[in-house]
């Protein structure tokens, strides 16, 4: 019996997507399934502008083809959180920023929830994204640790600082003493 090339073409065009879907995931530092309903088109659109200004792509994803790709790449603890209306906004960049923008956006947008996500292969909890999306830029958190890391060489410098000047200071009176003791003598 032929199977109906209308058929053929739907089979093939879900692998595909399933295929893209697993690359995505794999390539993504990092991943936040979200629950949309409830948000307007008008919404949606502007949710993704503001995403993709955070090189943060935004997929509504079929349910049935995300889990067969998070079977493929290994992430099935993801398959609870696969319930309802699903979109997953995948990080490029930053791989926080998925977990701030959308963190930011579910205030602006009550009926957007987040889910749970994955950060570099491992799966989170919503409380996690949350917590994720609430630690300063990177930028901030490096600068933060060169401080803690230059202030006990700091506070060593000023003491050793110290220590010179005291030792330059007493070496500057005995030269005054033996310059005294020499022209009275």
């Amino acid at each position: 019996m032929a199977q109906d090339p209308k058929a053929k073409s739907r089979r093939a065009e879900r692998e595909q997507t399933v295929a893209a879907l697993g690359e995505a995931l794999r390539a993504a530092p990092s991943a936040v399934l979200t629950d949309f309903r409830g948000l307007s088109v008008a919404d949606l659109t502007e949710l993704r502008r503001q995403l993709r200004e955070g090189q943060v792509e935004f997929r509504v994803v079929k349910n049935t083809l995300a889990r067969r790709a998070t079977a493929a790449v290994g992430l099935t603890s993801l398959h609870p959180l696969l319930e309802g209306p699903t979109a997953i906004a995948f990080g490029r960049g930053d791989p926080l920023a998925p977990s701030r923008l959308l963190s930011r956006a579910a205030r602006a947008l009550p009926h957007l929830q987040i889910k749970g996500g994955v950060l570099e292969g491992k799966v989170v909890s919503r409380e996690e994204v949350l917590a994720l999306a609430a630690l300063p830029p990177r930028p901030v958190l490096l600068s933060r640790l060169v401080g803690v890391l230059q202030a006990p060489i700091t506070r060593l410098a000023g003491a050793l600082g110290g220590t010179l000047r005291g030792l330059v200071v007493t070496l500057d009176q005995v030269r005054g003493q033996r310059e005294r003791a020499q022209a009275k003598g």
